[in-house]
């Protein structure tokens, strides 16, 4: 498991822990959690995009670069 894998499995668990602390906050009708649930949530939701993205990124690059290689192979 590399650093993305492992960010990207942490921060689905800030989102989850996030929203079940947003759910507790407003069942109890206390305002600060309801509200800081939800920003954790947010957070945690912000992080896993910007690292799944970034290994989309990295996943298409490394496509491209095989799909380039077979090209070759095929051509000599």
């Amino acid at each position: 498991m590399n650093l993305d894998d492992a960010v990207i499995a942490g921060a689905n668990r800030t989102a989850e822990t996030g929203a079940a602390a947003g759910v507790v906050g407003w069942a109890m009708q206390v305002n600060w959690i309801g509200w800081a649930g939800v920003f954790v949530a947010l957070v945690g939701v912000g992080v896993n995009l910007y690292y799944q993205r970034r290994r989309d990124r990295r996943e298409q690059a490394e496509s491209d670069e095989r799909m380039q290689a077979l090209r070759e192979r095929v051509r000599s």
